[in-house]
């Protein structure tokens, strides 16, 4: 099956952040910088037949890594920012991590808000998903991130626990 989308607006030699949720539910987040881009992106199934999987644009080269690889992404799941030097995931700022399918940022949720508007992916919809870890989570109340959109609509179990958890606590 072929899913056929709208380019996003990369360039070839140019700096960019990825941020998405790996498939063992850790938040991940790649500094690159793109090499070379198709001229359309191009549908990978995650297994032979499947109608899920990534979409190649192109190929990249990580920071200070003299190999290039394939720049495949999960269209709807995954923030693509320009530049370098963006707030961190939790495992990286903190040594620990959450392990919750969802994205957790290092930063506060004004500092994600302005990270998710400098967003050049019109495909990405899962606002629900983002979480703010301006602490360590075993240092966080009921060890449960911030969301950033608590009124996007879900229906991810975490982020629906979340936020039973932020309305059933004091105020």
């Amino acid at each position: 099956m072929m899913t056929k989308i709208q380019s996003i607006q990369l360039q070839a030699n140019q700096k960019y952040t990825l941020y998405h949720c790996s498939d063992f539910a850790i938040s991940q987040r790649a500094e690159i910088a793109v090499s070379s881009l198709l001229d359309e992106p191009l549908f990978m199934p995650a297994y032979v037949g499947a109608s899920r999987g990534k979409h190649r644009l192109g190929t990249f080269k990580r920071f200070r890594k003299r190999g290039e690889f394939h720049l495949d992404v999960k269209i709807h799941s995954t923030l693509i920012v320009p530049d370098w030097g963006n707030p961190q995931v939790d495992h990286e700022a903190y040594g620990n991590f959450a392990c919750s399918a969802t994205l957790n940022i290092a930063a506060s949720v004004e500092e994600i808000r302005e990270l998710v508007s400098k967003n050049i992916n019109p495909h990405f919809t899962a606002h629900d998903t983002l979480l703010s870890f301006p602490k360590a989570w075993n240092e966080m109340p009921d060890q449960l991130g911030i969301p950033v959109f608590p009124d996007a609509p879900t229906d991810h179990a975490v982020i629906e626990r979340v936020r039973e958890k932020a309305n059933s606590s004091p105020s």
